[in-house]
């Protein structure tokens, strides 16, 4: 394994971090034994939400962190702000919660989720330009004051908003931001699969070089599209063909094979290695249902992408 270090976050942070999404009660068996598996390979981060697993993962967490006794050896992510999503998975876009009141409510409901008293890394799930981001800010910072969490960052903010919240956390001595969280993959995203998320292109990543600042990456394997999950015509889901079939992702794809076959591993390690082999400090969330799964995802931690490789992969050179 591998690790960084957080602002804000007492201990390294392994940078393969385990996604709860599609956490479900029906599945705690597997769930349990995945988390065993991932702890003992040396994983320590897991990244959870209030809606998360139709708002049940976090719950899932709880029962788990209580039969190990293991909660303080992990680095738990939580978030606030997401919209409301019913137990049937429906997401209600209508009613945008990003507002500071919230924002505490969400963390207290999610503590109290988890059987947590404090949560190491907690993010505004969604933004919203019409809110100040001082208000934002003061009250994550009042979060930090209070011992609730530990540090803070933003998920699915555009550079602009990014870029004010670091200005306005600077000026006033704050602790500031630990991590930004678009999603990132060597897949670019034509249309976003859910409103309100931001998916960073190569030139939103490449501002964080000069900057402290790491990329927390969701979606760091393309959905699946480069473990080539669904199939390439029309049966696939809908919201998959619009956001990841075209041409160049298609070429990218190609690509990955091609580097695959050079190092022995499936494409989409080279596209999780390509997160994580960017010249500035990145993280990736993963989704692994699996022991063989999460075995795949360590594998890409192995694979040493060169600058020319990423540049292939990136259509940027013809060869490498």
């Amino acid at each position: 394994m591998e690790y960084i270090s957080l602002k804000g976050v007492e201990k390294p942070v392994s940078r393969i971090c385990m996604g709860t999404a599609w956490f479900r009660p029906h599945l705690e068996d597997e769930i349990f034994m995945l988390l065993d598996a991932y702890l003992d390979k040396g994983g320590n981060c897991i990244d959870t939400g209030r809606f998360y697993g139709a708002s049940q993962a976090e719950s899932i967490l709880k029962k788990y962190f209580e039969s190990r006794g293991n909660r303080d050896q992990v680095i738990l992510v939580d978030k606030c702000c997401h919209p409301i999503v019913t137990p049937d998975m429906v997401h209600c876009f209508d009613y945008w919660r990003v507002k500071p009141d919230l924002m505490e409510d969400d963390l207290y409901f999610s503590l109290y989720n988890t059987g947590s008293e404090f949560f190491d890394l907690y993010l505004l799930h969604r933004d919203d330009p019409a809110m100040p981001v001082g208000d934002l800010m003061d009250r994550m910072e009042y979060f930090v004051e209070k011992g609730l969490i530990g540090a803070y960052g933003v998920s699915n903010w555009e550079l602009s908003r990014v870029a004010e919240a670091l200005k306005y956390c600077e000026q006033k001595g704050y602790r500031g931001l630990s991590v930004n969280s678009p999603s990132f993959s060597l897949a670019q995203v034509r249309k976003p699969r859910w409103y309100g998320c931001v998916y960073a292109d190569h030139n939103y990543a490449m501002w964080h070089m000069d900057k402290e600042l790491p990329l927390y990456c969701w979606s760091s394997q393309g959905n699946g599209f480069f473990a080539e999950a669904f199939p390439f015509d029309q049966t696939a889901p809908k919201d998959v063909q619009e956001a990841y079939y075209y041409e160049d992702n298609f070429t990218r794809l190609d690509r990955a094979r091609e580097l695959g076959r050079k190092y022995g591993v499936a494409p989409i390690n080279i596209a999780l290695a390509y997160v994580l082999r960017q010249p500035f400090r990145t993280l990736a969330i993963v989704g692994p249902r699996n022991r063989d799964e999460l075995s795949s995802c360590l594998r890409s931690l192995e694979i040493p992408l060169s600058e020319q490789e990423i540049n292939y992969l990136r259509l940027e050179v013809d060869s490498y």
